[in-house]
């Protein structure tokens, strides 16, 4: 990284797609929900998490003002605070996965009878 002259990572503020969200709305089609799969925001943010004694991660925004107060008056965020908002992360992350078990089982029937019909036979 020094050799590009890449700065590392120290700070991933990231908002997930709404899908708990999408597919709570009546009328949620398959292809609303799928679309509000967000596949890249989780991994970004696991990932950071993982790095906690290195890189501030923050999935609420009610987390802004703390971790900016911190900023100006220490001029970092300290490790005790990423751990926090680490554990923050997982356990966000977890409770984004859960309406997926719920949607795709829902959805499998839907997904059978419409998507994978054999067509009819030309005559």
């Amino acid at each position: 990284m020094n050799e590009h002259g890449i700065l590392p990572i120290d700070l991933v503020a990231v908002n997930l797609y709404p899908f708990e969200a999408t597919v709570a709305k009546e009328g949620c089609s398959l292809e609303d929900a799928i679309e509000n799969i967000d596949i890249g925001g989780p991994t970004m943010i696991r990932s950071s998490a993982k790095n906690y004694p290195d890189v501030t991660v923050i999935v609420d925004p009610g987390d802004y003002d703390a971790v900016l107060a911190e900023l100006k008056q220490k001029g970092e965020v300290s490790i005790e605070t990423n751990f926090r908002l680490a554990k923050k992360v997982f356990q966000h992350t977890a409770r984004y996965d859960g309406p997926f078990r719920t949607t795709s089982a829902r959805s499998r029937e839907e997904i059978r009878s419409t998507s994978f019909r054999r067509p009819s036979p030309s005559r």
